[in-house]
């Protein structure tokens, strides 16, 4: 008879001695451990200790327990005597002295568990101690080419290993860096230097499994916290997973349960994100750089650039030159936001950047770079298939690029396998590679990468062939930028899933400049287009993207961050996109049940990819937990849940139905078309579903589908009724009908009323498991043989399951076309409501009158409001009028502070925005030519990270404008020169004012506090010169924030101070000042005069 095992006791040797806090007098380095395992941990929620200082963390729960003792100790002795009024000197003297105490013995806690770690960390094995450490290469830690990530373990030492130990050290030695998760039946182990990190990072207890195994237990529910705390640190995370369950395992000849690496997880890459999700990107950024050749003047640097998102799997990459300072590299890192960055051989200043940015996780790789024939031939290995019959290799679709007829192992093949040299020579899986010829290109090899394979040869033929390759094709970077990310996917085990059905774009800088308005991350920053400044905090809230931002899907906000990022140029597409806002316009109550119903559904196109991510996942091999379902179940469940999201997505299109015909743009016909969307869907969706059935909320495949799966559910239902059969015997038997099964800590317990049992009416073949009041538990040596054939057959069947689900998925995957084409048409109605929804809500609004003719300059924007301040509805806004017409291309601005010439600034630009992404504008009425890009120079700021002060960054971006603008853009500069002495100030805003009108001429608002500039473009014929309308009372300034034509005599900058709170003899002292400075300057005050007269004359002769 076999003995009754708890499930739970999936792993025989996993007994963790843990960490209790004693007193704090007692020597750290003498306590022992015990072996008890903590019964609150499967509810421990972790929480990510501060780093500002040490005092900060967390108490623990047995400090939290002592902590409620001593309160409820001192409030019960507090009620049970009546103590007297103590002076209130003293009562301040003795909460001082307990402050005083409890800070000393916090102090004392901390400075213990620094030195218990340090205890920890010299108890880690010998190989480990930084005097011993040496890389896989032999090499030490101050030795060139020192590799860090690994680590040599010496033969004599690595035996010593008990079975176990040496499946983690094969996975540990090559990823040092890495935090290993260590499955062993229902809980996870985080062992040696990893669980010290974990113990410090969330203040967990640290245990010990012999004398050098520091050890952190870790449960399912708790993972994903750990994980993701860990990610936003830097590191990264293996995931090891038992292939099958403890009792499978010989134990006789000390083998142990077999494991795989089944996840590697950067920070770029975690593609779960649980209930952290949110509509943004999750970018990896991979970046090479190289000097611009000499004779391309005005670029430094040219960059190789390729992107993916993990969670939608698409991917871009560029090439492209750059100036000294960076500018369009700056503009797609503030765009993309990567979490995680690769860069290769570029400058120190990139990351710095980059940190000044967004602070991602930064690798710097060092290795030389690949020839492209060799890097093409690379990246075709993900996309070999077996032919099932003759090739069918389509040649045309191919025609001018090599194809493969074998499938090559790739260069950064990652053996997950880490049980080599832990079994007996007639166990031992002996794994060799099959020699396939028949093996052909798929048709799902991406378009783009065959494009730039056609463009390497075709440059190729132009040269001598011993030419370097990066001077003469044209995509070189792009391509080793490329294959350097496809290395990293290789590495984190996800090219088969990412790679493999990803979605490809190239961003082709030069080709976009032509067709979309170009915003540069300095305008972005400046219109305060996704983020509001306030000094204290960056938000977003007040920015333009929250005012125009009504999307109620998270495909639909990214698309419309798309938008605001690269507004359009082309006139066709901009009336195109105008005329469905307007048209929506007059449905906006079908808008917002459209909206209402898609807001319930789920990010459809990451759940999607997620499914698809799934096909040929390691994870579906790991054998699920004690009591869990396997990650096979799991997926078909999320599957079938997707395709009633798609489904009940189409049948959202139905709302406008009737409404098709009366639709004039032929684009909204396209997008809302409901029978078009459904019959598109109708067959995928029928086609897919028949195969899978829920019985019992249990995917399973449809009988027929897959015979081996039909044959071993069989055998289980040959058990569960021979489960049965004992059931109904033993209700006989004992003539009791009220005998059930129970299932608690162990399965199939027959549970039987007690008064059926007194006496000598139990029956000896029933064997007592457990008992509750009433009723007592038993089983029979049948029932456990059952049991036992029961665990074999269910993880028989979640073999049986794994092809069915590939088959599965990867028949889901065949119809990604129809899937992405309805979030296609959902994210791009969702989006258009968007912009529908602001434009009706606006108390004024137009829609501005785009001009086809790029010779035809023109912009007029008359009694128009800044759209964010339009949110608050308690004040009453001033509309203000700004028009470049006839010579007129240069408004020259002046005006006290605090007038609104920022607001006014910012206004022009939001609005030609708002113009050219098809949305109404907040104004009575708008005409203009499209703009190709928008300069801004506003404001100022450092760069502490980058070392560059607020006057030389305000420098970089003039120098920006005077190199890159066309006389199609709009030019914004707030106070050029306010961060030198006032002369050169001068000379610096005159210099630039006069380059600009007389050489590029754009459409320019310049705004400036140097009165001087006024006079000495006064006669210049395209500049007109503004000011924002105020007057004074005494000593008081009043403003109007009204632009109007004319000029500031002076800044009122006292008025001002006097506004802020400045102290009054600061004040005082400052209109002393000025007064003096006013009549030294009355002399120069009087040329002007003459120079006014003169320039009078002139205007009259002229």
């Amino acid at each position: 008879m076999r003995k009754n095992r708890n499930e739970d006791d999936d792993d025989e040797l996993f007994e963790i001695q843990k960490q209790r806090k004693k007193s704090i007098n007692r020597k750290r380095s003498s306590r022992r451990l015990k072996k008890v395992d903590n019964e609150n941990d499967d509810d421990y929620i972790p929480q990510v200790q501060n780093e500002s200082s040490s005092s900060e963390l967390q108490p623990s729960s047995e400090d939290e327990k002592q902590n409620k003792k001593k309160q409820s100790h001192i409030s019960v002795k507090s009620k049970g005597t009546r103590q007297k009024k103590q002076p209130k000197k003293i009562e301040q003297q003795q909460q001082q002295q307990q402050q005083q105490e409890s800070y000393q013995e916090e102090q004392q806690h901390n400075k213990g568990d620094e030195e218990f770690y340090k205890l920890a960390e010299q108890s880690l094995p010998i190989f480990m101690q930084p005097e011993h450490i040496r890389d896989s290469e032999g090499r030490r830690p101050d030795e060139p080419n020192y590799n860090p990530s690994t680590i040599d373990i010496p033969n004599d030492q690595y035996q010593r290993l008990p079975p176990m130990f040496r499946q983690y050290w094969n996975a540990k030695k090559n990823y040092l860096d890495s935090i290993v998760f260590f499955r062993c039946g229902r809980w996870i182990a985080v062992m040696y230097n990893d669980a010290i990190i974990i113990a410090k990072m969330f203040n967990r207890y640290l245990g010990f499994w012999g004398k050098d195994r520091p050890c952190v237990t870790v449960y399912d529910n708790q993972l994903p916290i750990y994980q993701r705390a860990l990610l936003d640190k830097g590191y990264k995370v293996i995931m090891i997973e038992q292939m099958e369950k403890a009792d499978v395992a010989n134990k006789e000849d000390g083998e142990v349960v077999r494991r795989e690496i089944t996840q590697m997880i950067s920070r770029g890459t975690l593609q779960d994100l649980g209930d952290t999700e949110t509509y943004e990107q999750r970018n990896l950024l991979v970046l090479i750089c190289s000097k611009a050749p000499v004779n391309l003047k005005g670029h430094t640097y040219v960059y190789g650039v390729s992107i993916v998102d993990c969670t939608t799997n698409n991917f871009s990459f560029d090439q492209f030159f750059d100036d000294a300072q960076s500018n369009h590299l700056r503009s797609i890192i503030y765009n993309t936001k990567p979490v995680e960055v690769i860069l290769c051989k570029t400058p120190p200043e990139i990351e710095k950047i980059f940190k000044n940015i967004c602070n991602p996780t930064i690798i710097l790789y060092k290795k030389s770079f690949k020839d492209c024939e060799y890097i093409f031939k690379q990246l075709k290995i993900e996309y070999m298939e077996l032919c099932k019959g003759k090739n069918n290799q389509n040649s045309k679709l191919f025609d001018g690029i090599v194809v493969p007829t074998q499938k090559d192992q790739s260069e950064q093949k990652i053996d997950i396998d880490i049980n080599q040299g832990l079994y007996s020579d007639s166990k031992q899986e002996i794994k060799e590679e099959k020699y396939v010829e028949n093996y052909q290109l798929s048709q799902d090899y991406p378009n783009l990468l065959i494009e730039l394979e056609k463009q390497y040869y075709h440059e190729k033929k132009q040269l001598d062939k011993e030419d370097d390759e990066s001077t003469f094709y044209s995509y070189y970077y792009s391509v080793q930028s490329f294959y350097l990310l496809l290395c990293y996917l290789r590495q984190l085990l996800i090219s088969d899933s990412v790679y493999r059905r990803g979605k490809f774009n190239f961003l082709d800088s030069n080709f976009t400049h032509n067709t979309h308005l170009y915003l540069d991350s300095q305008a972005l920053e400046s219109l305060e287009i996704f983020n509001v400044n306030l000094q204290t905090k960056i938000t977003t809230t007040g920015s333009l993207f929250d005012y125009l931002n009504r999307c109620a899907t998270n495909p639909g906000k990214r698309l419309l961050t798309k938008w605001v990022q690269s507004p359009l140029q082309n006139y066709k597409l901009i009336i195109e996109r105008q005329e469905c806002v307007q048209e929506l316009c007059t449905y906006i109550p079908k808008c917002f049940e459209f909206q209402k119903r898609i807001k319930s559904l789920p990010d459809l196109e990451r759940a999607i990819i997620k499914c698809f991510n799934t096909i040929h996942s390691h994870k579906l091999k790991a054998v699920p937990i004690t009591g869990g379902e396997s990650l096979g179940k799991t997926k078909l469940k999320e599957i079938k849940n997707v395709l009633s999201n798609i489904r009940q997505a189409a049948e959202v299109f139905k709302i406008f139905e009737q409404d098709i015909k009366q639709f004039k743009s032929k684009k909204l016909k396209e997008i809302l078309n409901y029978k078009q969307n459904t019959q598109i869907l109708k067959k995928s969706l029928d086609e897919l579903e028949k195969c899978l059935i829920m019985d019992d909320n249990e995917p399973k495949p449809v009988k027929g589908v897959s015979p081996e799966y039909d044959q071993t559910l069989d055998k289980l239902n040959d058990i569960y009724d021979s489960l049965q059969d004992e059931l109904e015997k033993w209700k006989k038997k004992l003539k009791c009908p009220d005998i059930v099964y129970t299932h608690a800590r162990i399965r199939y317990q027959l549970e039987i009323p007690e008064k059926y049992l007194e006496g000598n009416q139990k029956p000896k073949e029933l064997i007592i498991t457990s008992k509750r009041q009433g009723y007592q538990r038993f089983q029979t040596t049948f029932i456990e043989e059952q049991l036992h054939q029961l665990r074999k057959v269910e993880d028989e069947i979640s073999q049986k399951l794994l092809p069915f689900i590939n088959e599965y998925f990867t028949k889901f995957y065949s119809y990604r076309k129809e899937f992405f084409q309805l979030i296609s048409y959902l994210s791009e109605a969702d989006c258009l409501i968007s912009l529908a929804q602001v434009s009706n809500e606006q108390r004024v609004s137009c829609f501005p009158q785009i001009y086809q003719d790029d010779n035809q300059r023109d912009c007029q924007l008359i009694e128009a409001y800044h759209p964010c301040l339009l949110q608050n509805r308690d004040i009453e806004w001033i509309p203000n009028t700004i028009k470049f017409t006839g010579s007129i291309d240069t408004l020259l601005l002046t005006g006290p502070n605090m007038s609104g010439k920022s607001t006014l600034l910012r206004l022009i630009g939001v609005s030609i925005i708002l113009a050219q992404i098809g949305c109404a504008v907040p104004a009575q009425s708008f005409s203009l030519t499209p703009f190709d890009r928008i300069f801004c120079r506003l404001g100022a700021s450092d760069r502490l990270l980058e070392g560059k002060s607020t006057f030389f960054i305000e420098l970089e971006e003039t120098k920006t404008i005077l190199d890159n603008c066309t006389s199609r853009s709009l030019v914004i500069i707030d106070e050029l020169g306010r961060g030198t002495s006032t002369y050169d100030g001068v000379a610096l805003a005159s210099a630039v004012l006069r380059f600009l009108s007389e050489k590029i001429k754009p459409m320019t608002l310049f705004a400036t506090h140097y009165h001087i500039l006024l006079d000495e473009f006064a006669l210049f014929k395209n500049i007109k010169q503004c000011v924002m309308q105020h007057y004074q009372e005494k000593d008081q300034v009043i403003f109007k924030y009204k632009l109007i034509e004319g000029i500031a005599e002076k800044s009122f900058a006292t008025n001002v101070a006097q506004i802020a709170g400045v102290p009054k003899d600061v004040i005082k002292k400052a209109k002393q000042m000025e007064t003096k400075i006013t009549k030294e300057e009355s002399k120069i005050n009087k040329n002007r005069e003459i120079l006014k007269k003169f320039n009078n004359i002139i205007k009259q002769l002229l």
